[in-house]
């Protein structure tokens, strides 16, 4: 059978009635789709019977039609554009769906935002901000283009302007012939164009409630960092940081007001360790410690800060422990990332991609060299730009 007919076949089984991700990996698991179907349709020991009456009425080569005319793509690990991060996860889809190009995650890093839909005017703002600053920095960033935090990610993703700004990627609920919501018709379509909308859902599927927990399982697997910038007690984001946690890959949150119950999930995050985040050079400096294995930071303090400590501070004294500002040592030696970044920003606020574009090295490199240069007290950081003090 040709590669087209196995594609074939596995769209077709994941349509079956009542077939689920579980069932649908148990029937592939370490087996060919054609081989699978084959099996199915002649009622062979092992199969279910009910979807042995649902195979024998439906024609896989209609099937792949429908995908085909609709432009997405039918991928089983392996193939070319199955997401390499997804290879060895075990809640990895045994079959996925793409529009657009999903081979432009591989190689690059990626992090996901997330977040309550009912989002404040701040945590749209602060989403929208840091998916703008990584998307130009060179980072993929991933959501489930849903309402509020998800949605605002994206649209900033789409406005970040580098020399090779990441593709957006986008793992939603429903079959990829289903927009939802409606109203992101608009932001779906330039995702797709720019990066990719992946889904295990069938063509068809409408909404439902029981497949968003399910999808945030891939938005989790595809991050170098899950970011949660706002979050109800019991936000569905919490469920990606589950995941993530879960997965060994670093959770990160926006502080946000104790007042506003729209940050009450992502202050109890911080309280429970997570990585605080302020900015894109903060998530940026998570995933290039990620990719090096070591844990990220807590963020250094600005200049100027005055951290209470007990209650006890008074004009004209500072905590015990806090700095009044960062020690300057002498410059890093010559041929050094951090000399090669230092020399690259200037005393006004230089942007994360400009240091890239001048220094030429990774962004892991730049990110890593950038925070030791805040800690040493030479540089300045900000939302996605650092500065000469």
């Amino acid at each position: 059978m040709t590669a087209r007919s196995r594609a074939d076949c596995a769209a077709a089984l994941v349509g079956l009635p009542g077939m689920t991700p579980v069932r649908l990996g148990r029937l592939l698991a370490g087996r060919d789709p054609v081989a699978v179907w084959s099996d199915l349709v002649a009622g062979r020991a092992g199969v279910d019977r009910y979807h042995v009456d649902a195979a024998r009425s439906t024609d896989p080569g209609r099937v792949g039609d429908r995908y085909r005319a609709a432009g997405v793509a039918v991928l089983l690990p392996g193939d070319d554009g199955y997401p390499d991060r997804l290879m060895a996860d075990p809640g990895a889809p045994a079959v996925l769906f793409a529009l657009g190009r999903p081979r432009g995650l591989t190689g690059r890093p990626a992090v996901a935002i997330v977040g309550t839909r009912s989002a404040t005017p701040y945590g749209r703002q602060v989403a929208a901000e840091l998916g703008r600053d990584l998307a130009a920095a060179g980072v993929s960033v991933v959501s489930g283009l849903a309402l509020g935090t998800d949605g605002a990610a994206h649209t900033g993703a789409l406005q970040g302007v580098g020399a090779d700004p990441g593709p957006p990627v986008a793992v939603v609920g429903t079959g990829l012939d289903v927009v939802y919501p409606a109203s992101h018709a608009t932001l779906w379509g330039a995702v797709a164009e720019r990066g990719a909308v992946l889904s295990e859902s069938p063509l068809g599927t409408p909404p439902l409630p029981r497949a968003f927990p399910a999808r945030n399982r891939i938005i989790a697997a595809l991050a170098d960092v899950v970011v949660v910038v706002e979050s109800h007690h019991r936000g569905g984001s919490l469920y990606t940081a589950e995941a993530a946690a879960r997965r060994g890959i670093p959770v990160g949150a926006v502080p946000g007001s104790v007042r506003s119950p729209a940050s009450r999930g992502t202050n109890g995050l911080l309280v429970d360790g997570c990585i605080p985040i302020r900015d894109a050079a903060d998530v940026l400096v998570a995933v290039s410690l990620a990719s090096a294995g070591r844990p990220a930071p807590a963020p250094v303090p600005e200049e100027g800060a005055l951290v209470a400590a007990r209650g006890r501070d008074r004009p004209g004294r500072r905590a015990a422990g806090v700095p009044s500002e960062p020690s300057v040592a002498g410059a890093p030696a010559t041929g050094t990332p951090e000399r090669a970044v230092l020399d690259a920003v200037e005393t006004e606020p230089t942007p994360v991609e400009t240091v890239l574009l001048r220094t030429g090295l990774s962004l892991a490199a730049v990110a890593e060299a950038g925070h030791r240069l805040v800690v040493s007290g030479h540089l300045r950081s900000g939302a996605g730009w650092w500065s000469r003090r």
